[in-house]
């Protein structure tokens, strides 16, 4: 990998990896519903030129957004938020990186065939990694379950979601796409935002973590992952979703003294490993006949291994 582009991966690693970090810093100001409507409103405002030029791609497309939206964005993200009241940001870092082992898991019921065994078994090595970090062994850390269940159905929900953007978003422009969802999802959380205002001003530090969130960690890394894309390609652009959870991890322990355990290494690894094999392993075409090409989410990297550019719109 050129050296540019080398660099660009650490950048990009290391913005997606701080989602987290910032998410539980603006929540220190904010709510979880007004904290994701600000950070979508930022991030469309800034893709809004872009989704100007490149609309015609969504051509016909317009009255999908809602439900890619809600998948997407709006449901993840503010699950997310609502978690890290609960739990370290290092942890929702990594639970998030489970998405390709739930999407092992609904690959039936979402139409996109049986999962071959290294799937299978690359799910169990990951479910594996989960049940460490849950359960607290080794890690230092007192989880609380409710929270990492939401951080959880977020992932969850990203898989639903990249089954969705691969049946009603199919050759429109990704960044079009994230622009067009973003702006969706900011409509449909502004009147529970609104409802939630907060009561008094947020100090800098919340104002100044919704600003990154939105503006870097969202509408500039998009951008920034798909120029990678078409410099080196799908798959090296892919460890993209291996590096950014450890800068996850190193933040929550660095900058806001989240317990740091083996454990935490341990579990960390083999939701790594699982996503990994899951994403590499052999796929079932579907008699209809799915693309093999490895697809990608954008925001993260993360292969499809079952549907070729189903993309996951935000990290975090």
């Amino acid at each position: 990998m050129p050296r540019r582009s080398l660099a660009q991966l650490l950048v990009l690693s290391a913005l997606w990896g701080s989602s987290y970090l910032f998410i539980s810093l603006a929540l220190e100001g904010v709510g979880p519903v007004f904290l994701v409507f600000v950070r979508a409103a930022g991030a469309a405002l800034l893709l809004l030129p872009i989704l100007w030029v490149r609309r015609a791609s969504l051509a016909g497309r317009w009255k999908y957004l809602p439900l890619i939206a809600l998948p997407q964005v709006v449901l993840p993200f503010v699950l997310i938020s609502a978690g890290e009241l609960h739990i370290d940001s290092g942890l929702a870092g990594t639970l998030i990186a489970t998405q390709p082992l739930w999407l092992v898991v609904l690959a039936p019921a979402l139409g996109l065939g049986r999962p071959g065994g290294r799937a299978v078994g690359g799910t169990l090595i990951g479910l594996a990694g989960v049940a460490i970090l849950l359960g607290g062994i080794g890690t230092g850390a007192d989880v609380h379950l409710g929270g990492a269940t939401m951080v959880l159905a977020a992932a969850v929900l990203y898989a639903v979601g990249g089954a969705a953007v691969r049946r009603w978003m199919q050759g429109v422009d990704p960044v079009a796409l994230t622009g067009a969802t973003m702006s969706t999802s900011a409509v449909l959380l502004a009147p529970f935002a609104m409802a939630g205002l907060p009561t008094r001003m947020p100090g800098s530090t919340p104002v100044l973590a919704l600003a990154v969130l939105a503006v870097a960690c969202t509408g500039g890394a998009f951008v920034l992952y798909n120029r990678l894309i078409a410099d080196v390609g799908p798959q090296r652009a892919s460890l993209v979703s291996y590096l950014a959870p450890t800068f996850s991890v190193a933040y929550g322990a660095l900058l806001l003294d989240e317990p740091l355990g083996i454990g935490t290494f341990v579990g960390l690894g083999l939701i790594l490993l699982g996503s990994w094999t899951c994403a590499r392993g052999p796929r079932k075409r579907r008699k209809a006949g799915l693309d093999s090409t490895n697809g990608t989410n954008p925001a993260t990297g993360e292969h499809d291994p079952y549907a070729q550019a189903s993309p996951r719109l935000g990290a975090g």
